[in-house]
């Protein structure tokens, strides 16, 4: 959707070419640096922007397909609306497509997008911390050691090794809309569960090649159930607590490949012609007209051509007309 509908018409106005706004980008390893920028260009649903620091410090990285929050203040509150690095120029200067609406901010760690996982879960009961991390540790190892190609035997011969500390009854719920972040999600689950509850959790993701993601998490908070199919469904708001900084990477990449995929296929929906119009090129009726015209003066030009090869060839050339009567003239003269 583009700016130039009523979607960002009442932010517009702090939108352009040189407004402030500030950007917050997201740190690999938890949390938000945020810094002001200066808009350069402002065209519907993009910006153009020039970071105000020089040098962006060392442990802040930001790249093309990376997910961004763009904030404008508004009467001394902070309105804020997801965007995406669609180019980068040097490291000051990003353009940003905006997509999602302005909200007031929320205080998160990280973005979040709606799509839909495969994802299990089991519910930790009583346990010490420092037993959770050791057994959520074994099983990111051993997922590893499965993703780079480790022999079957070598990786039951490792697991056989370790006995789980935390016993876990997995619930598998297939795919599932999730909201997902590097921070956390937003679950939808078939039993009520209370704040600070600690899950287990394994998340697929579809990746190149797919990837499953080990973390545990916190309950922050439940809703109210709602009905699906029947059966009540409590959409539950997790929050990592042990979460792998490479698969944090991977829940970014597929976070950044989702919305991008998702941004093209808007803007195809954009280029459809109108309804009646027929595919493909657009016609120029003025060209067809241009064309129209010079076949018809060269069928014209055909029409008189022929018709005089016709009379051409019924009449003679008109120099073989001279070459007859000069030569009766010079039989005339000799036979007199």
């Amino acid at each position: 959707m583009r700016m130039q509908d009523d979607y960002y018409a009442p932010y517009r106005e702090y939108l352009l070419e040189g407004m402030r706004i500030e950007v917050g980008i997201p740190l690999s390893g938890g949390g938000i640096f945020r810094d002001w920028a200066t808009v350069s260009e402002s065209a519907e649903d993009e910006l153009l922007v020039q970071i105000s620091r020089d040098v962006l410090p060392a442990n802040v990285r930001v790249d093309e397909g990376f997910i961004l929050d763009v904030s404008i203040w508004i009467r001394k509150e902070a309105y804020t609306c997801s965007g995406i690095v669609t180019e980068k120029h040097g490291g000051r200067v990003l353009r940003i497509r905006l997509f999602g609406e302005f909200t007031l901010r929320e205080r998160r760690q990280f973005f979040r997008i709606n799509l839909e996982l495969a994802a299990r879960y089991a519910v930790i009961g009583p346990a010490g911390l420092a037993e959770v991390e050791r057994d959520w540790t074994q099983r990111k190892e051993l997922e590893q050691m499965r993703f780079q190609g480790y022999d079957s035997f070598v990786i039951a011969a490792h697991q056989a090794r370790y006995k789980p500390a935390v016993p876990l009854q997995w619930q598998v719920m297939g795919r599932t809309e999730v909201n997902l972040g590097g921070g956390g999600m937003l679950l939808n689950i078939p039993e009520p569960l209370a704040p600070d509850e600690l899950l287990a959790l394994e998340i697929s993701v579809p990746l190149t090649p797919p990837r499953l993601v080990h973390a545990v998490a916190r309950v922050i908070h439940v809703m109210r159930p709602t009905a699906q199919r029947g059966t009540p469904r409590y959409r539950v708001g997790l929050q990592f607590v042990f979460l792998d900084e490479r698969d944090r990477d991977l829940l970014f990449r597929h976070i950044s490949v989702t919305q991008i995929a998702l941004l093209r296929k808007a803007t195809d929906l954009r280029e459809v012609p109108e309804p009646g119009a027929a595919p493909g090129r657009q016609v120029d009726w003025r060209r067809v007209t241009r064309r129209a015209i010079l076949t018809l003066l060269l069928l014209i030009l055909a029409t008189i051509l022929a018709r005089y090869l016709v009379r051409y060839r019924q009449q003679g050339s008109p120099n073989e007309i001279q070459q007859t009567y000069e030569k009766a003239i010079k039989n005339y003269r000799h036979e007199q």
